[in-house]
């Protein structure tokens, strides 16, 4: 080899030592985090994972339904928060105080929010389709309730 190939050799494996430098505290980072999550224990009952606000998430959200219902499901903060704000609209949820609800956001968007586990995002509601099932009737009551012509609650 000549000299300019032995300096180009030298230039390479220094920037390689120097890259490796800076990347291994990631990866020493990524894999603690991995730990830390792998160490979260799981409620025997309901299987969610115990930690920060779990309990007022378990008191307020299994009531309902099935903590499988929302341990199977990933989303941000946006998803979860339009999961619950249709519950409350559609479903018979409560109105919660804003502090608890930020609360049973903040761990739900903390704990089950997106991951690799999934080939994409969610469908944005304004991207699905038309319900063909939907009927008239109802289209007509939801546009009456809009314009303040019918209460949005029982009396």
């Amino acid at each position: 080899m000549n000299e300019g190939m032995k300096m180009k050799g030298l230039k390479v494996s220094g920037l390689v030592v120097i890259i490796s430098t800076m990347l291994l505290p990631m990866c020493l980072n990524a894999a603690d985090e991995t730990k830390q999550v792998k160490d979260i224990p799981l409620d025997p009952v309901t299987g969610m994972k115990m930690t920060g606000d779990w309990e007022l998430v378990r008191n307020n959200c299994i009531i309902c339904h099935s903590a499988q219902q929302f341990l199977r499901q990933k989303g941000t903060l946006v998803t979860w928060t339009e999961i619950v704000q249709w519950m409350q609209k559609d479903g018979g949820l409560w109105p919660l105080q804003p502090e608890l609800e930020k609360k049973i956001l903040s761990y739900l968007a903390g704990n089950y929010g997106p991951s690799d586990a999934y080939r994409r995002a969610p469908i944005p509601a304004t991207f699905m389709p038309t319900n063909p099932y939907e009927s008239k009737i109802r289209k007509e009551v939801e546009e009456k309730r809009k314009a303040g012509l019918i209460p949005m609650k029982k009396p």
